[in-house]
């Protein structure tokens, strides 16, 4: 019960490595405010994590705009007085293309979601903990700051200012007793990469082709390490979590078990 009674945050939280972190979060005792956009999934979390024995709510929350992420906050700290953590983990991805076929407004979205809504989430946690005794923020960084697959210049450039972003705000900030920390995984099975399984000519060959991949809540057992007490030394460290894909850079590496 490393949260208990702790107020966690946690953004994009209705699916994917957001829900795992918010069911993850309040088994080990935390109060959850999951902040998404997807209504009816993000009550279905709440619902699933009740029937758990957890406490959770749903709040409607855009994080590109900065009066609803105000608004989500507000409703928080009405409820539980307090923010205790942040998972900054709302994130898109963009199909693949070049810089001179990608849009402007399509780069825009992307650093609007990826990039400013890690802003404005942070933002409103921050102002909170720097009323109380401090706090932790987890942002989810990707691999891919620090490689990439061709035409991924929005998602690639996104993550690695939140890499930057999570840097900095733990330099700032490390003096109120607030640490952030960045998770950098690598291929998950989320909706996401279904989604772009999905437009593959034979998705279950390109996905045998991408080696091993990890599951949601094996990325969310890191992101709970570095928003517990038991990452007191961490501020400032982006970690890894891939499989082994940056070692190559190449396919996650499957271990032969008994050989």
């Amino acid at each position: 019960m490393r949260f208990k009674d702790k107020v966690v945050v946690v953004t994009g939280g209705a699916s994917g490595l957001g829900l795992a972190s918010a069911k993850s979060f309040a088994r080990e005792g935390g109060k959850v405010a999951i902040f998404d956009v997807d209504e009816k999934t993000g009550k279905k979390a709440v619902s699933e994590i009740e029937q758990d024995g957890g406490k959770a709510i749903f709040v409607f929350c855009d994080v590109t705009k900065p009066e609803l992420v105000e608004e989500a906050y507000a409703t928080v700290i009405n409820k539980w007085g307090r923010v205790d953590v942040l998972h900054g983990n709302a994130g898109i991805i963009n199909e693949p293309i070049t810089i001179d076929k990608m849009p402007y407004e399509e780069w825009k979205k992307l650093m609007d979601i990826n990039l400013n809504g890690m802003f404005l989430a942070a933002k409103g946690a921050i102002t909170q903990m720097l009323k109380q005794d401090g706090g932790t923020i987890v942002f989810t960084g990707s691999n891919w700051a620090y490689v990439s697959d061709p035409g991924f210049i929005g998602y690639s450039a996104s993550k690695a200012a939140v890499v930057a972003l999570g840097r900095v705000l733990a330099l700032d900030h490390a003096k109120d007793n607030i640490r952030v920390n960045v998770a950098c995984p690598g291929n998950m099975i989320t909706p996401l990469l279904e989604r772009q399984l999905s437009q593959e000519p034979d998705p279950e060959a390109t996905l045998e082709s991408m080696g091993q991949i990890s599951t949601p809540q094996e990325v969310a057992n890191l992101i709970l390490f570095l928003a517990s007490d038991e990452s007191s030394a961490m501020k400032g460290s982006a970690v890894i979590i891939d499989q082994g894909e940056t070692l190559g850079y190449g396919k996650g590496l499957r271990v032969q078990k008994g050989k």
